[in-house]
């Protein structure tokens, strides 16, 4: 795989989404308590009466169905992620050799944090748009800007079993029509064929195989 960017730069990105994510979930309201009005040498008034404990968080959390996809910036890569009421699935593929599954949830305030044995996302949602960054190793990092899709486009994955070994595949349709995935069959890794997503099936090896919208319940 070869490096993406400057991966110093790229990780102070990384980093920076990271707090950004972490501040948006923290609320301080401050006061002066201080501020009296009473003149100079005046007894102080009696405290006043505790008020009632407030909730320990008001930040919201993430509910509701949505997919996002979009492309890395200077790279082939492509990332789509797909949230059914808080839980996430993301797929990162260049529809040759690179492809991760990544699963996790999106937190209060659209905070996104996803992990595969490959990799991790980190990022959040803003509005209808996904941004976040995929570290893929110490050295590989991408930064993805992914907008709200809506079908046909979206997230696709296939499981199955074809003349004795399995089948998994993944792919990305992006508004436009164009695609990207990859189908690993036993030890074999090769390009997605294409999809219509109408059609909810590909054939591999002659024979037809299921495809459906990637659910974060099914990995």
């Amino acid at each position: 795989m070869r490096r993406t960017g400057s991966p110093p730069a790229l990780l102070a990105g990384l980093l920076a989404l990271i707090v950004i994510g972490t501040v948006v979930l923290v609320r301080t309201v401050s006061s002066d308590p201080d501020a009296t009005g009473r003149p100079a040498g005046a007894a102080p008034p009696s405290p006043p009466t505790p008020p009632a404990l407030a909730p320990p968080s008001t930040a919201r959390p993430f509910t509701g169905t949505a997919t996002y996809a979009g492309r890395a910036r200077g790279s082939r890569a492509v990332v789509a992620l797909a949230v059914r009421n808080g839980s996430a699935v993301a797929y990162i593929c260049d529809g040759r050799r690179l492809e991760l599954w990544l699963y996790g949830r999106i937190h209060p305030e659209g905070l996104v944090r996803l992990q595969g044995p490959k990799g991790i996302v980190t990022g959040s949602i803003q509005g209808d748009t996904l941004i976040v960054a995929a570290g893929l190793d110490e050295e590989n990092l991408l930064a993805f800007r992914a907008p709200a899709v809506k079908a046909p486009s979206g997230l696709y994955r296939a499981v199955s079993t074809v003349r004795g070994a399995r089948l998994v595949g993944g792919w990305i349709v992006l508004p436009g029509g164009d695609q990207v995935g990859i189908v690993d069959l036993g030890r074999d890794r090769r390009p997605a064929p294409a999809l219509d997503p109408a059609a909810g099936a590909v054939t591999v090896d002659g024979v037809r195989v299921p495809v459906a919208p990637a659910d974060p319940a099914r990995p």
